[in-house]
């Protein structure tokens, strides 16, 4: 005898379906028929029980101006649009459209407004097919706005409020991690660095105050590239100016020879700086700039020391120096040191200097000796820097020694070149 056995679902059902009406026929229980059959099938096709459950529905109406000054109106579009927006991420939510929030109320002619009572929002809740109605307003209070959001359960006709107050676009987004932790029963991060911009215009918001340190006496300083006063050259008494919050750029400007440098390059321009000016808040700068050829100098020099030895005492002393610089091309040089300063011990000979220099892994060594009653200066340029010996033995009690390291990349005056 020859079985077949169903190779698909429909084809199980085919079969039930016929067995129900042979049963129906013959009066048979259709139970003593399918039970051992189903029990035969469950073996050859297992049943898996799957759920899905159907993501929250949730209607957003107007926001509310509790001022009632049309000058703050534009508020309601910026806390909704970031509000959904922010909502409309979670898989676990479903946003109902406006227009079909706004065609449904006007068919039952309710107000498409936040000012809807809570009765109206859970009757317009039912009709959407809401699971939530959220309703809200804001009042604005010169520097920051405080809005305050009920969400209403249309099932079971419960509301809960939030609130936050500031004037950033993490004010809202602080909201929103508070309304999809109670809807959803996770937690979500929606406030981020970006977010610490104000969603208030700039007409709305108190004027911030700038205070400038500056040691320049008489420099031009300009705010946005507009010309708003002078340095007061004390740099214990700030240039105080009070502008609109937001981002802003200062600059001061002396002459061609005042500024800062750029590194490791060189180049050569006023002293500016960016920043963010929040409402109603105080910035303090200083002033950086300064005379290019003073900058230079400190540029050139890596190192300079002096030794003594005392006259005719026969004495040596050793140093060791380790430097190291940055290049204009952006390359570290690094530099070593070891000199060995002797006295003869014969007033009238002099003294000795023996130099060993590193320079990138390169050894290099020089002697030097002055006599008695002189003063000789050494000088041996390497690569990138100039190593200068100064031997005084004219001194009538002791000889001394000077020895510096100074780049010959930069000078002074190239700034004018």
């Amino acid at each position: 005898m020859e079985i077949n056995i169903p190779q698909t679902k429909n084809e199980i059902y085919c079969i039930i379906k016929n067995m129900k009406s042979t049963a129906n026929k013959s009066s048979v229980s259709l139970k003593n028929i399918c039970l051992p059959l189903i029990v035969f099938l469950s073996i050859i096709f297992p049943i898996t029980v799957t759920s899905q459950q159907n993501p929250v529905s949730l209607a957003v109406l107007p926001f509310e101006n509790m001022n009632g000054n049309p000058e703050q109106d534009y508020l309601k579009g910026i806390i909704a649009y970031i509000l959904i927006e922010d909502l409309s991420g979670s898989e676990a939510l479903t946003i109902v459209e406006r227009d079909i929030i706004e065609t449904v109320l006007k068919e039952q002619q309710l107000q498409f407004t936040g000012l809807i009572d809570d009765e109206g929002a859970i009757e317009a809740g039912k009709l959407l097919g809401a699971s939530y109605m959220l309703k809200g307003g804001y009042v604005f209070l010169g520097q920051d706005i405080f809005i305050n959001i009920t969400l209403i359960d249309v099932e079971t006709g419960t509301s809960r409020t939030f609130s936050e107050r500031g004037y950033q676009e993490n004010t809202v987004h602080s909201l929103s991690e508070k309304l999809l932790k109670y809807m959803t029963g996770h937690e979500f991060t929606l406030q981020r660095d970006v977010g610490d911009r104000t969603i208030l215009a700039l007409d709305q918001q108190a004027p911030g105050k700038v205070e400038l340190f500056s040691y320049i006496t008489d420099a031009r300083v300009f705010m946005d590239e507009e010309f708003v006063g002078y340095t007061t050259g004390d740099s214990t008494v700030p240039f105080v100016l009070e502008i609109p919050p937001g981002e802003h750029t200062i600059r001061v400007h002396l002459t061609k020879n005042f500024g800062v440098i750029d590194l490791p390059k060189v180049t050569f321009h006023d002293w500016q700086e960016q920043f963010n000016l929040l409402p109603g808040d105080k910035i303090v700068l200083e002033d950086r700039t300064r005379h290019f050829n003073d900058l230079l100098y400190d540029m050139k020099q890596l190192l300079r020391k002096s030794m003594q030895l005392d006259l005719g005492s026969g004495e040596q002393k050793q140093i060791a120096n380790s430097v190291k610089f940055v290049d204009r091309e952006g390359k570290e040089v690094k530099l070593e040191l070891a000199i060995k300063f002797e006295e003869t011990g014969i007033p009238e000979h002099g003294a000795y200097a023996e130099v060993i220099f590193r320079y990138e892994n390169k050894d290099y060594s020089f002697k030097y000796f002055a006599p008695a009653g002189k003063d000789i200066d050494f000088s041996e340029e390497i690569g990138k820097i100039r190593l200068d010996i100064d031997l005084e033995c004219n001194s009538t009690y002791e000889y001394e020694l000077d020895y510096g390291i100074w780049r010959t990349d930069v000078w002074q005056g190239m700034h004018r070149e």
